[in-house]
């Protein structure tokens, strides 16, 4: 099976298990930061090193973790995670230290544990709205021509001001994010079987992270969500399907 360098970030280990943070601010707690919403944040009520801390009922494994809409950057603040080898908490990768609020997917090799630990360590008390992490999804193949990478999709509407004479006034830029799509080609029957139906049923109702090369390009992930109705996949080619899945979502 051919494996591209797309990946969909979608399965969180955080809505299994049973989830605690060493600080919290009562009017802003930790399940705000896997609700998948980016209209409420996660607090601690003080500085410092903050521990999430996931208790799984039964081992379960990740290879991505993937966050947004934080202010790391403003607190100087660093994010790992980490999990719980029989002995000690190990990182899944060295500590990220963010320089703006863009979406982030890491991949790192896959680890199986019931004891998983987001670190955060800031200067000051910071926020954040989603943290992700699990299996990650990869597409059997990436995207083609006539697709309009994410970080290059504006969806910025304008609005102009007028005289009654026709005069340009000025202008208003309003920011709705980026629109692209997610393109499904070439994917395997067995490949659709075992993996669509699971992606399409959590992206009817939330969020999910896409990257489309986590390999060259492992910066310009973006927090999307789907557009319009997802489209049912169709046989392209015997024994393969395709689908075109319209995405909005933020890049930054």
């Amino acid at each position: 099976m051919v494996t591209s360098n797309a990946r969909i970030g979608y399965e969180n280990l955080l809505e299994n298990g049973t989830v605690t943070a060493s600080s919290e601010n009562v009017a802003y707690p930790v399940k705000n930061a896997y609700d998948w919403l980016t209209s409420d944040f996660f607090k601690p009520s003080a500085s410092g090193t903050v521990n999430i801390d996931l208790t799984l009922s039964v081992s379960d494994g990740a290879d991505y973790f993937a966050f947004y809409g934080h202010d790391l950057q403003s607190h100087g603040g660093t994010i790992k995670l980490q999990y719980w080898n029989g002995s000690a908490y190990v990182d899944c990768f060295a500590a990220i230290t963010p320089t703006d609020n863009s979406p982030r997917f890491v991949n790192f090799t896959s680890q199986t544990s019931t004891k998983w630990r987001v670190v955060i360590t800031c200067t000051s008390v910071f926020s954040i709205a989603v943290i992700s992490f699990g299996a990650q999804l990869a597409l059997e193949y990436g995207m083609y021509l006539n697709w309009t990478p994410p970080k290059f999709g504006r969806n910025t509407k304008l609005i102009n001001s007028q005289s009654d004479g026709g005069a340009f006034l000025g202008r208003s830029v309003v920011s709705l994010g980026v629109r692209s799509s997610l393109i499904l080609q070439y994917a395997s029957d067995t490949w659709m079987r075992s993996n669509w139906l699971a992606f399409i049923t959590h992206a009817e109702k939330k969020p999910f992270f896409f990257i489309p090369n986590v390999g060259a390009l492992p910066l310009e992930a973006v927090f999307a969500y789907t557009e319009d109705s997802i489209p049912a996949p169709l046989h392209t080619h015997y024994g393969h399907m395709g689908a075109t899945i319209p995405i909005l979502g933020m890049v930054e």
